[in-house]
């Protein structure tokens, strides 16, 4: 029966294997034509331009405001910060891609330890020889002996181990290397999901931003229209100059051009902020505004003694050096010789061959003599990778180092542009008022009153501007010391 089984098994396997070559697995959704779709397009009758994108924030010591629940995607989604960071560590594509280097590195990880352990395989030849062959191929242990000079026929079942018990030191460095190498893809997607966060944050100021700037825009149109009207009136009364109502009307285009502007760039702000959080860009997004300003960071020099201790870059640093000392102790040991131990046992049936069941074992010795200077190329490879990872590690402190410095002044600067901000907007206030007193007295003219305008709509544009630019900055900041940031855990400004 085993000598019928055999070899009517052989010609199945040969044609289950040719089958599994011309076999092709189907796309994932992700990348189908559906999959594309629910990605890139949006409803032609959503509403991407909502009249208004940031909602204001609920009253001290109210729920926090998180985003709505809703069936469809024609209604605007709110978020307020933490929120959207949150969604962003969940949904951004940047994160799934660094979840699964992990995922490969824990893979090569267990390649890696595998020959540590003993290998089985089992093997099986069925075959035909004239008299003057050899029956069959060697094995493990030994090979297939002939009982005369006539023709054989075999069918052999073997199976066979295999374990390496010392290579002085090239399994050891491999594994090592793997490990190293895991450890920094761990780090990577630690810090990729740092960047992510400061990402979703500076992208959510400038939305905030950007409103602001809208709504100043929005009080210039109004004012710079108030002020035409009060104009004309005036020249058809004949207290008024015709260049007093070009310049209004000259401002009143300004303004409305200004406004447009204002808007293209809220629109995008929301977009960019979208494609940061892994939604589509072109869906309405609603924000939660922040309505205090956080205090100035610590001392320089705690920051950058922070930045040493948590920077993942650091870690990634360490274990690249490491991975390339490892690499150097395998590249060392293919000077080495290679013991192991290799035994079978299986069971042979035939025609003039020796039938019955065989054992054997051996310890074997590998030593490499001479392969061309490859093993030479690769020791020096592998001490020129250190020299590069020592490098990198260098570059990467100097960037730390930099990076920190850089933010920390940009902090600095942009407090110190929010208090003179601030007094900007109230001295063009209280000018834009004493002007208009003097209007109505006579004592000034509306070319007057234009300039003013201008002026408070400037100091106003300035004062936003550097209150953002400051959240903007400490967030920037907390990314550049690689500690989570400070607005992402919060509900509310005045809760920092």
């Amino acid at each position: 029966m085993a000598r019928i089984a055999v070899p009517a098994l052989i010609p199945l396997l040969l044609a289950a294997g040719c089958a599994s070559w011309r076999t092709t697995s189907s796309p994932p959704l992700e990348v189908t034509p559906p999959g594309v779709a629910a990605r890139v397009l949006i409803p032609p009758d959503l509403n991407v331009n909502p009249a208004e994108t940031v909602v204001k924030p609920p009253p001290a010591g109210g729920a926090r405001l998180g985003p709505l629940t809703f069936d469809s995607e024609l209604q605007p989604a709110t978020f307020a910060l933490p929120d959207a960071i949150a969604f962003a560590l969940q949904n951004n594509p940047r994160l799934r891609s660094a979840r699964a280097a992990v995922g490969r590195a824990q893979g090569q990880e267990q390649v890696a330890f595998a020959p540590f352990l003993p290998q089985l395989d089992l093997f099986g030849q069925y075959g035909v020889t004239s008299s003057n062959l050899g029956p069959g191929i060697p094995g493990y242990a030994g090979f297939l002996r002939a009982v005369n000079d006539k023709p054989h026929s075999y069918q052999e079942t073997e199976l066979a181990l295999q374990w390496t018990l010392c290579d002085f030191g090239r399994t050891g460095g491999r594994y090592r290397q793997a490990i190293a190498r895991e450890r920094i893809t761990e780090l990577q997607l630690s810090r990729a999901g740092q960047a992510v966060e400061f990402e979703v944050a500076a992208t959510y100021l400038d939305v905030l931003l950007a409103r602001a700037a809208r709504r100043v825009q929005e009080d210039a149109v109004r004012r710079a229209k108030a002020t035409l009207d009060d104009t004309e009136a005036r020249r058809k009364g004949g207290v008024a100059l015709k260049e007093d109502v070009l310049r209004a009307e000259v401002q009143l285009s300004e303004s409305r051009e200004a406004l447009v502007l204002a808007r293209e760039r809220e629109f995008n702000a929301v977009a960019r902020l979208n494609n940061a959080m892994g939604r589509n860009a072109g869906l309405p997004l609603e924000v939660v505004d922040l309505d205090t300003q956080p205090p100035l960071p610590g001392k320089l020099a705690d920051l950058l003694e922070r930045a040493a201790a948590q920077r993942p870059e650091v870690g990634v640093a360490r274990q690249a050096v490491a991975a390339a000392q490892a690499g150097l102790q395998t590249a060392r040991s293919e000077f080495l010789p290679r013991i192991f131990v290799r035994a079978s046992v299986g069971n042979t049936s035939g025609e003039n061959v020796e039938t019955g069941w065989q054992e054997g074992a051996g310890l074997h010795l590998e030593t490499p003599l001479y392969a061309g200077g490859k093993h030479l190329g690769d020791l020096r490879a592998a001490e020129a990778e250190i020299e590069a990872a020592l490098a990198d590690a260098q570059f990467i402190l100097d960037g730390i180092s930099l990076q920190v410095n850089v933010a920390y002044r940009g902090v600095v600067a942009a407090h110190e542009r929010i208090d003179l901000a601030r007094t900007a907007v109230v001295q063009a206030e209280e000018n834009l008022r004493l002007l208009r007193v003097r209007y109505r007295n006579g004592n000034a003219t509306p070319t007057d009153i234009v300039d003013s305008e201008a002026a408070l709509t400037r100091s106003q544009q300035r004062f936003y501007s550097a209150t953002y630019t400051y959240l903007a900055a400490l967030a920037r900041l907390d990314y550049a010391v690689g500690r989570p940031g400070r607005l992402s855990h919060k509900g509310r400004g005045d809760q920092l």
